[in-house]
């Protein structure tokens, strides 16, 4: 075909009738689906399908890894997502200035800080509390701390620019004019205590229920006094005449508190952290470095092989045998995990004093009693559970799984099951059950230990799962957003 300059003339012009025609169908699009549908903000997350939200990065808010328990609220704004049918995406924060800021530029329907003050920005509103809980003026150990705040030295509290506690410190301020703090930049919570626990500072302050977790990773940390102001625990949303998703949500937080799932959800993540002590702790973070590295591999193996965390694994063994391979008792238990004999020949294992063995004869053991617990029984109940037929046998927690049922409450539930099992021990419940006596307390006991020292683990690791997540996202190792089960998280920070 020869080219002529009509030929060009009509190529141009079917071009142009196209790109009109895209740019006619782009245009009618944004008509339907943009601000001009008079969808409410509800109603267009709903019809989207995804939630934006914007979160602390800090246990036991949010616990930004693949274990058995995301976060105490996590957990809250997750089964907020799923009653409006909504996926989650979070938006990971280090402060509540980047959760601010996120909320005003649009980015986030929702930012959750913890427990705090109210936010006195204008542009922003808090929703219906879930909480209230006490603070705490913190110091090392080794010193001598104040009683009050009138004893405060000036400039020897720390906290993280931008965070909780640095609000915290604003609402003193307003009442003693006289204090005043120092705010590490570039910083958080963690790294605060640390410097704490480490005495680089003298003192900071401190949510109750955080502290209940950080204690057990920073024992050298104390209470020196506690603050007489109590805060709420509040979602905080961008405040405009659309007021469609703060009413959902405070009718859903009403809801929750009336159901009794949130006084539910408060005892599985802070219940357990009911005893603190500081040799324990200590010899534990001890081991973690001494003699937990020689054993891992075992324990990534079996958690693979059994489809467990491996933290939980090395969790039980400290429980069992302080990761001695040695060790032994006069019952006849021996091992890493404290395997009896017929336990041992059930699972194969040979030699009980050999790690590898008894990591994954304890790991296949556990699997073999979590598969025998009722399907309808969710996580992670059905782990905690799992850990008491290990320590009092299957038949004994299904003789107080009967017991707890025929009293009214969850059969299915460990917070229910736990308070029976006592009863166990008791003559008046044991003769009514098909496998009798047995020390009802101990499983209870056995469960709130473990579950102390896998929290101490996932804190131990925490900073380094965080760092490897900015890493890797700065290295363009992964998508801006990384999925982890039904939740996406992304980094603000790019």
């Amino acid at each position: 075909m020869v080219y002529t300059k009509n030929n060009g003339i009509r190529t141009i012009k079917k071009k142009l009738i196209i790109i009109l025609a895209r740019f006619s169908v782009i245009c009618l699009w944004i008509v339907l689906n943009g601000c001009s549908d008079n969808l409410s903000q509800l109603e267009r997350i709903k019809s989207r399908g995804s939630l934006k939200v914007a979160l602390i990065a800090s246990p036991p808010l949010y616990f930004p890894d693949e274990s058995l328990i995301k976060g105490y609220d996590y957990e809250i704004i997750s089964n907020y997502a799923k009653s409006i049918n909504s996926d989650l995406k979070i938006t990971r924060a280090n402060t509540v200035s980047d959760i601010i800021t996120l909320l005003k530029q649009g980015k986030v329907h929702i930012g959750i800080a913890g427990n705090s003050p109210t936010s006195s920005d204008d542009k922003i509103q808090g929703t219906t509390p879930y909480g209230e809980d006490i603070w705490h003026v913190i110091g090392n150990r080794k010193n001598v701390l104040p009683k009050s705040i009138h004893e405060i030295k000036p400039s020897t509290v720390i906290v993280a620019k931008g965070s909780t506690p640095a609000l915290v410190m604003s609402q003193l301020k307003l009442e003693y004019q006289s204090l005043f703090w120092l705010e590490l930049p570039n910083a958080n919570n963690r790294k605060v205590l640390e410097q704490v626990h480490l005495n680089n500072f003298k003192l900071s302050v401190i949510n109750a229920n955080v502290y209940k977790y950080y204690q057990y990773l920073y024992p050298e940390i104390q209470v020196a006094f506690t603050l007489k102001e109590n805060y709420t625990s509040h979602w905080l949303t961008h405040k405009n005449s659309d007021i469609s998703v703060s009413t959902s949500i405070n009718d859903f937080i009403d809801q929750y508190k009336k159901s009794g799932k949130l006084e539910q959800q408060h005892n599985t993540y802070y219940r357990h952290l009911n005893v603190f002590n500081y040799i324990d702790s200590v010899y534990y973070l001890r081991l973690i470095k001494e003699r937990l590295p020689q054993f891992s591999p075992y324990f990534k193996k079996a958690a693979v092989d059994n489809a467990f965390d491996e933290r939980f694994l090395a969790a039980i063994s400290y429980q069992e045998s302080h990761w001695n391979d040695k060790a032994r008792s006069h019952t006849g238990v021996r091992g890493l995990m404290m395997l009896t004999l017929n336990t041992a020949k059930r699972v194969g294992v040979k030699n009980r004093l050999d790690p590898r063995q008894s990591v994954m004869g304890g790991a296949k053991y556990l699997n073999i009693l979590k598969a025998s617990l009722p399907e309808r029984i969710q996580e992670p109940d059905r782990s905690w559970m799992t850990l008491a037929a290990y320590n009092l046998g299957l038949g004994h927690l299904q003789d107080v799984r009967i017991l707890t049922e025929s009293l009214g409450d969850n059969p299915d539930l460990w917070v229910d099951v736990e308070k029976h099992l006592p009863k166990k021990s008791l003559k008046k419940w044991y003769k009514k059950t098909k496998y009798g006596y047995a020390r009802g307390h101990e499983p209870v006991e056995f469960v709130k230990r473990i579950r102390r020292y896998y929290d101490i683990l996932r804190l131990y690791q925490q900073e380094e799962i965080l760092e490897k997540f900015d890493r890797d996202f700065k290295q363009k190792k992964l998508d801006r957003s990384l999925k982890l089960e039904k939740f996406y998280v992304t980094s603000p920070v790019l």
